[in-house]
């Protein structure tokens, strides 16, 4: 693809850090039937989640904030396209920063989680939230593989890493076909989008490898084609309006028909060319702008630290509290679970995730400096 197509584009997407960022929120929310859980395997008893708190206002989110997953996925193609299309990379440099991206807070968590359940296991006699916490899904989990694999048998430890497992293998479909994206640019990204997607939606039995790892790959390009829409697009605002407008149109009549992931992708890619827009259209405040990146840059944390945070209260009403779980029907405990998410993130963000991944990069890197600064935080 000519080098020239991306002079256009923005040094960082602030209004797509701040879709990041609520789709991490979303997810915080989705999860909060956890708090009614009274082991891991008391799903089939959770109530109505008409019952929750706030349900007339969230109950949307309640039933539906898993497709936040796919929307970080989206998002993923997008940022990556916007990284690494118009820029050189080796392939150590990619592995670097992945693993500088992703691992460090991984493994903290994955650590911590396996200590809270074993905790949870001597003193009240089971797992809080999620099962099959044996050493087979400890070893899948070190290796990020606890969803991909055929050798997982189901959520395990910090549940919420199954789609950062996922998403690991997109990255590498994503920097095997870097020189044909570059070089066939859009079509490329749709080809691979589809094949991704009939492969992902074909039923089929593959050796060691789930058919979910093709889907999120196919979310992925959709993110990455969305991207190169945006570029083609330049600054012609009438051909953006079209262009979201028919998304938009693709994604109600997918509704319609009954295919959710259709739907997700076409909504998903209708919001990230919006967010592009106002980002090239730049008529903000410095202020609203350093919100917006801070908010994106806490994403990755909230995802992997909200559940921690639950098996903590839990654990702790199961020992003091006759594992009661009436705290979860009052009005209070949403917003202070919320508030305490982001402040903890917040401070895993600027304590540790970010000084372990510097330190990851410039022990990785060839050169000890890797060109991420815009990457994206995934999820999810």
């Amino acid at each position: 693809m000519d080098q020239k197509t991306f002079s256009l584009r923005s040094e960082h997407f602030f209004w797509v850090d701040a879709i990041r960022g609520i789709a991490a929120i979303c997810v915080v929310v989705f999860h909060y039937h956890h708090f009614y859980l009274a082991d891991a395997f008391g799903r089939s008893s959770l109530p109505d989640t008409s019952t929750f708190p706030y349900a007339k206002l969230l109950n949307p989110l309640y039933l539906h904030g898993h497709l936040a997953v796919e929307l970080f996925w989206v998002i993923s193609g997008f940022v990556f396209a916007h990284v690494y299309l118009s820029r050189p990379v080796t392939a150590r440099n990619f592995i670097s920063a992945r693993i500088a991206r992703l691992f460090p807070l991984h493994l903290a968590m994955l650590f911590f989680v396996a200590g809270l359940q074993f905790v949870s296991m001597e003193s009240v006699g089971h797992w809080q939230i999620y099962g099959n916490n044996d050493l087979r899904h400890f070893m899948l989990n070190l290796g990020m593989a606890s969803q991909w694999s055929t050798w997982s048998r189901g959520l395990s430890f910090n549940g919420p890493i199954w789609s950062v497992s996922l998403e690991v293998g997109a990255y590498v479909m994503f920097f095997v076909s870097l020189f044909l994206l570059r070089s066939l640019g859009i079509w490329m990204a749709i080809v691979l989008a589809v094949l991704c997607f009939l492969l992902g939606s074909s039923g089929i039995s593959l050796p060691l490898v789930r058919l979910s790892l093709f889907m999120c790959a196919s979310f992925f390009f959709a993110g990455t084609v969305a991207y190169f829409l945006h570029i083609y697009i330049g600054n012609r605002g009438y051909l953006t309006v079209i262009l979201i407008a028919s998304l938009l149109l693709i994604g109600v009549l997918s509704v319609a028909t009954g295919n959710e992931r259709i739907s997700v992708m076409s909504f998903s890619s209708a919001l990230l060319i919006f967010a592009a827009m106002l980002d090239r259209i730049g008529a903000i405040g410095k202020w609203i702008l350093s919100s917006l990146k801070a908010l994106g840059n806490l994403s990755y944390s909230i995802y992997l630290v909200h559940v921690p945070l639950q098996m903590i209260l839990l654990l702790w009403f199961d020992m003091f509290f006759d594992q009661s779980r009436a705290f979860a029907e009052s009005y209070m405990t949403l917003p202070i679970y919320l508030l305490i998410v982001v402040l903890v993130s917040s401070l895993v963000h600027v304590h540790f995730e970010r000084p372990a991944g510097r330190y990851l990069r410039r022990r990785l890197s060839q050169q000890g400096q890797l060109e991420v600064s815009a990457e994206t935080k995934p999820l999810s």
